[in-house]
């Protein structure tokens, strides 16, 4: 069973990682450079992926491999196993075969398992992956035993290339906290993310010609024997992978999808929190940085909307294009600038040392005790072990009636207590999606399409508030474009709250609970 932990790494800071790694105690022993018994080894290593001409293998979460070593030919056999927050554990068959294919008869029954035999002469190299590889063997928290391999190189397909610049720690020995303790460290010290992706993933991606894309939430498979803590602990998982996929387009791609759907992950994991705080509470320092984080995203998202979705809808009703294209110019400028301080923003707060800090909490079970070390409430403790079904329904009610309140009572709302009607539905609505998997039936459907229509609705009022602000505080460097769009979005306003937002609210009240 291999347990290994994955960060991507700057290439720009793998020298600074090797002095790092210099100065650090090495053990004696063996590491997966096989035949390098020194503390530290160093190889270039070249590996054959083999699939089936529709990658069945891959599809089923198997990677079959055989690696040049030097003159010697390993063959490898990787199961899909379970993968969260850079931590793999998985089950992993190693041998060594006399030349570059898979040999069966070397590989045990269990490995066998894995590919049907109808499937293993259909089995042909689809990628190769060339890189290499520095190796070191230290002690780790607890008495832990990790290899630690520095991987530079690419995986090639064809014509196809990607670079891979990547930490491997793989535990020897002890608990994969130990893993944890050495990656915090690296991650605030050369800005490393946790990375889920192997290299045989990339390789399939790539032989399909799949380009990296953002990601967006998917559904949980939540059931009711789960306990309360169970639960949380799902959803909390699904939050941070979703963040954690689109935080590289984020930080280096021009897609502003990836801003919006890393935004949608915190905002989930946010709501969550909340959700839950009753019964498995986050140390407050883990907050603040998910605050800060939040924020750094917060203005970015706010300038892609008025640049990429308010103006162009606006632009065709403008009479002058020549004064709309420098208003947009100056606009799209401020717009860059916001983008850039946000990178910096996160780069500042070291998304990658968070990420890790949650998993690492995740893993302890951290809401069993209270920052201050003290033990929990026999209250609270009692809460957390309830079965979710019950806890869910209390609390999807509990969402639900200061909705109804708010709802009843829109056309005499000011526009700040719209604006808290709109986060409660928000609220609601990812709960709600978040434990869809516990119910079944039309009133369910019906439920949730009347919450996101109300969302939307308020949503896009919401937005053209927050567009008047941003070209308020542009000025005059809007030029006549930016008053001609303050009319607009102030009449579109009015029209809003009157027409589309109102009518959404009276179709939500006609909606019925479903729990």
């Amino acid at each position: 069973m291999e347990i290994e932990l994955k960060l991507a790494l700057p290439q720009q800071q793998a020298a600074a990682f090797v002095k790092r790694m210099a100065r650090r105690r090495t053990l004696k022993g063996t590491s997966t450079l096989k035949g390098t018994s020194s503390a530290r080894g160093q190889q270039d290593l070249v590996t054959r992926y083999f699939d089936t001409p529709d990658f069945a293998l891959s599809a089923q979460g198997v990677a079959l491999r055989v690696r040049r070593v030097g003159r010697r030919w390993l063959q490898t056999l990787k199961t899909g196993g379970e993968r969260q927050g850079g931590l793999s554990q998985r089950a992993e068959f190693e041998m060594p075969v006399s030349r570059g294919v898979p040999d069966w008869s070397r590989f045990p029954p269990e490995a066998l398992a894995y590919v049907p035999e109808a499937l293993r002469a259909q089995l042909a190299p689809v990628f190769e992956t060339r890189f290499h590889r520095t190796a070191w063997l230290i002690a780790g928290k607890g008495g832990a035993q990790i290899e630690v391999a520095l991987d530079i190189g690419e995986v090639v397909s064809g014509e196809r290339s990607q670079p891979i610049c990547e930490i491997e720690l793989e535990l020897k020995a002890g608990q994969p906290d130990a893993l944890f303790a050495l990656a915090l460290d690296w991650a605030a010290a050369f800005d490393c993310l946790p990375f889920d992706v192997s290299k045989a993933e990339r390789g399939v991606r790539l032989a399909h010609g799949i380009e990296d894309a953002p990601v967006k939430s998917v559904p949980l498979a939540l059931d009711d024997g789960m306990g309360v803590e169970e639960g949380f602990a799902a959803i909390v998982q699904a939050c941070l992978a979703q963040f954690q996929a689109n935080l590289p387009g984020v930080l280096a791609a021009d897609d502003i999808e990836y801003v919006h759907q890393a935004r949608v992950a915190l905002r989930r994991l946010r709501a969550a929190l909340r959700l839950f705080r009753d019964a498995c509470a986050l140390p407050p320092e883990l907050l603040d940085e998910l605050r800060a984080l939040a924020a750094a995203l917060g203005s970015a998202r706010d300038w892609d909307v008025l640049c990429g979705e308010t103006l162009p809808a606006i632009a065709p009703h403008y009479p002058d294009a020549e004064s709309w294209q420098q208003g947009m110019a100056t606009l799209e400028a401020r717009r860059i600038a916001v983008r850039t301080a946000m990178r910096d923003a996160l780069v500042q707060a070291h998304p990658g040392a968070w990420l890790l800090a949650m998993q690492r909490w995740l893993l302890r079970h951290g809401w069993h005790s209270h920052p201050e070390g003290q033990a929990v409430p026999a209250a609270q403790r009692f809460v957390q072990l309830a079965p979710l079904d019950a806890w869910v329904r209390r609390a999807l009610q509990k969402g639900h009636r200061p909705i109804v309140r708010g709802a009843r009572e829109f056309a005499a709302l000011t526009p700040a207590r719209r604006h808290l009607l709109r986060i409660a539905i928000k609220r609601q609505r990812y709960a709600a999606e978040f434990f869809q998997t516990l119910f079944e039936g039309k009133r369910q459907a019906r439920y949730l399409a009347a919450l996101r229509d109300a969302q939307d609705s308020l949503g896009r009022a919401n937005d053209a508030h927050i567009a008047a602000g941003l070209l308020t505080a542009a000025g005059r460097e809007a030029g006549a474009m930016g008053d001609f769009v303050l009319g607009w979005l102030a009449a579109k306003q009015a029209d809003a709250a009157d027409g589309e937002c109102a009518g959404a609210i009276r179709a939500f009240l006609k909606s019925k609970p479903y729990w």
